[in-house]
């Protein structure tokens, strides 16, 4: 990678660590954190030690954090957002398209093949950050913290395939409705299976393909099960921490501000990482070139065409925003064109 994982950790974090400012003038508070999956990067060289060691030495010992990650918790994901509404967590984790079950809105930050890279993911996040804040404050009791992708979530297969055309017929682990469209589209069968459950899927044939991180693909050894990697971008899976709003409207302004600014940091950190692992997984998992924090595989890549990529941003146009447009409604539309719209430069438009 061009950066390894400790130098992730930013000089504004040493520093801090090093001399806590103004810590004298914190609140003393020890929170109780649900966080993401252990199998995931973000979660085990950023977000845990952030809770765990950073938070603790940048405050001078003033806050600290009960962390639990999600699957040490039994949590499918889904759950934090009612978790947090219910005081049970003062912070939670998850999966942005998640919450979608509830609300519609949240898919339009990840909808399928409409963001090909992360500068444009990091912007159309920036973008719709105030709508999906709107959202959690009033139906969550909650506080948007930080926002942040996933590795680029691509095509892992069993059996050849050369693009877009061979996914017809085949059956295609999913995980959100606007992966099913895109599936959909192409001939396909989506296949709804959880992360846990993907691998065993694939070997019984209850699934023929999945789509997920290219780094939580390798790490979870879906190259043991499949072997054709189609790095088609069709999403980012972005995450979300947010804190309840009573925990939040507790702190003074200091310990408001201490905060804001460390979620900030961290966040730029967890954005930095995922840009690293997007390019070193594809590495990993075909056996070629630097591979430092995943395990080395031997898939074959199968190159996207421009053929392929045009035929994507089609069905964004014509199938993926319509179909997402109509099931969140026309003012849900309107506050998507005014933010991630315009920076894509795609319209949507409720039926």
């Amino acid at each position: 990678m061009k950066k390894i994982v400790p130098a992730l950790m930013s000089l504004a974090f040493v520093a801090a660590a090093a001399n806590p400012v103004g810590a004298e003038e914190l609140q003393r508070l020890q929170l109780k954190v649900i966080g993401g999956w252990t199998n995931v990067a973000m979660t085990t060289a950023l977000e845990q030690p952030f809770w765990e060691k950073r938070l603790p030495e940048m405050s001078g010992g003033k806050i600290t954090a009960d962390f639990n990650s999600l699957d040490t918790l039994g949590l499918k994901g889904n759950e934090t957002l009612r978790l947090l509404s219910l005081k049970i967590a003062d912070v939670v984790t998850g999966p942005v398209s998640f919450v979608a079950g509830d609300f519609k809105l949240y898919d339009g930050l990840d909808l399928s093949g409409a963001i090909l890279d992360i500068g444009t993911m990091r912007k159309a996040a920036n973008a719709y950050r105030p709508v999906i804040e709107k959202n959690m404050q009033e139906n969550f009791k909650a506080h948007l913290l930080m926002m942040w992708p996933s590795p680029p979530q691509v095509l892992f297969c069993k059996g050849e395939i050369k693009g877009v055309a061979d996914l017809a017929g085949k059956k295609i682990r999913t995980f959100n409705q606007t992966l099913s469209d895109f599936v959909e589209a192409v001939g396909g069968t989506p296949v709804n299976i959880s992360f846990a459950e993907v691998v065993p899927a694939l070997q019984r044939g209850t699934a023929d393909c999945g789509i997920t991180g290219t780094g939580s693909g390798n790490t979870a050894k879906w190259w043991e099960v499949t072997d054709h990697l189609y790095p088609l971008v069709l999403g980012w899976a972005p995450w979300f921490s947010a804190m309840n709003n009573d925990t939040w409207n507790s702190l003074d302004e200091p310990t408001k501000a201490f905060l804001t600014d460390a979620f900030a940091k961290l966040e730029d950190d967890l954005w930095a990482l995922v840009d690293d692992i997007a390019t070193e997984a594809v590495n990993c998992n075909i056996g070629v070139g630097e591979c430092k924090t995943g395990i080395k595989a031997n898939m074959k890549l199968v190159e996207v065409s421009e053929a392929d990529r045009a035929l994507l941003a089609g069905m964004v146009t014509e199938t993926i925003l319509p179909r997402w447009a109509e099931r969140c409604g026309e003012a849900c539309a309107a506050d998507w064109n005014a933010t991630v719209g315009k920076t894509l430069g795609f319209e949507a438009k409720a039926n």
